[in-house]
């Protein structure tokens, strides 16, 4: 009985040496992003799933729009979240992306539109320039975005 329980410490020992193996993990969805932007103080008045902000995008399927208000301001702050499942997919559509913010952009004459890079996410809006841009950018990041 010693003998084994040895053996069995040993094995976790040795394995507590050599860490774990396993890969890291999957990157949140898009509803753990939602929470951690709620969990700074900020209310979701809106959200639409497929609204991409820009109609002739072919990014509908990987899009959230969000009307965020934070804490007691009256001022709400529109965000366009997009995910991809993994970074072939995310590379690839780059291009699509870029086209869709500046679609934005010219239906939007005279709005300054912030980016945001946290892969699998992307993002833009009209009030990513401000304090609602760090917000979500830390909700991407503690969602397990890059």
């Amino acid at each position: 009985m010693r003998t084994t329980l040895a053996v069995v410490a040993i094995v976790f020992w040795a394995a507590g040496c050599y860490g774990n193996t396993a890969p890291s993990p999957t990157p949140g969805s898009m509803d753990d992003v939602i929470a951690n932007i709620v969990l700074q103080d900020v209310t979701v008045l809106n959200l639409t799933s497929g609204d991409a902000g820009c109609p002739t995008s072919s990014l509908h399927d990987n899009a959230v729009h969000l009307t965020l208000v934070i804490g007691a301001q009256s001022a709400s702050h529109e965000v366009y979240l997009l995910r991809w499942r993994n970074q072939r997919d995310f590379d690839a559509a780059e291009h699509d992306f870029a086209t869709c913010v500046d679609e934005y952009r010219a239906l939007h004459d005279g709005q300054v539109v912030g980016l945001l890079y946290s892969p699998p996410w992307r993002g833009y809006g009209p009030s990513l320039e401000g304090p609602i841009g760090t917000i979500v950018y830390n909700a991407l990041r503690a969602a397990g975005g890059g």
